[in-house]
């Protein structure tokens, strides 16, 4: 039963995230937890082992405040216009940025409080004119419910993941990786960790699409697998792959291929 709690508690609380209107975070403390998170770590020796197209930047609850708390508060907040802001901390839906999608404080990640009030929260906001408490909730930097990293890196290609992961494994470091950040359990904005954003992952679909070879269709998996993605889109009907990077999601895939088709005469 308390799994089935947790699980109720968090789509409950979900909800929330979907629509426009939240309390606004405007009149925040402009204080927030002090920069540069882990500053014992030699961070300068991990930049000195980036490509050049990688950065690695310290973030704050202020940059979650100012360049993602604006978008939710539009009738019909996007993904789309929250991916790419510069810190890359903004998630689908604002209360993503609180642990257990709940922004109520609690030293302990919400163990010690149960589904009963999570749902009275709910129903205080939505009915009973709670919004001042939701309000200062959302708008305390010190919030112990905050679940934002500190520090994130934007790998431009393979050897600044690698990079990242051995400092990180050097310096018992715990790493989140975050995409399009759709992880409702906080996984890819946790604090105290290492984030990865992959949105700026070098992207291979706009060049990425090949035809495949039919000739190949009476072959065997060579022992390099250089023709098994053919091998597997001919299995499925289909005579053409595409190659799509650590960072790139559905909506640039489909764009890649839109562009090549608009191109070749929609042939794929």
């Amino acid at each position: 039963m308390a799994s089935f709690a947790d699980a109720a508690r968090f789509l409950l609380l979900t909800v929330l995230g979907f629509y426009g209107n939240h309390p606004s975070t405007a009149d925040a403390a402009s204080a927030s937890p002090v920069s540069g998170w882990r500053s014992d770590l030699d961070w300068a020796a991990l930049s000195s082992k980036l490509s050049s197209s990688a950065s690695l930047i310290d973030t704050s609850y202020d940059n979650y405040k100012d360049e993602c708390e604006p978008e939710f508060s539009q009738p019909s907040p996007t993904n789309h216009a929250l991916i790419d802001q510069p810190s890359g901390m903004c998630l689908p839906h604002l209360y993503l940025g609180w642990e257990m999608s709940w922004p109520r404080p609690s030293e302990n990640g919400h163990l010690n409080q149960t589904f009963n009030q999570a749902y009275q929260d709910i129903l205080d906001y939505l009915f009973n004119d709670a919004s001042t408490d939701v309000e200062s909730w959302l708008a305390d930097p010190t919030n112990p419910s905050l679940n934002l990293p500190s520090k994130v890196l934007f790998p431009s290609i393979a050897s600044d993941v690698v990079a990242a992961v051995n400092f990180a494994k050097e310096h018992g470091l715990e790493i989140s990786v975050k995409n399009s950040g759709h992880s409702y359990q906080g996984a890819s904005s946790k604090k105290d960790t290492l984030l990865l954003n992959m949105n700026r992952f070098t992207h291979y679909a706009p060049t990425g699409i090949m035809d495949c070879d039919a000739t190949i269709l009476d072959t065997t998996v060579a022992e390099d697998l250089s023709n098994q993605p053919c091998l597997l889109s001919f299995a499925k009907g289909k005579s053409s792959t595409i190659r799509v990077g650590g960072g790139e999601n559905f909506d640039k895939v489909y764009r890649a291929v839109i562009a090549a088709n608009e191109e070749e005469g929609y042939k794929y």
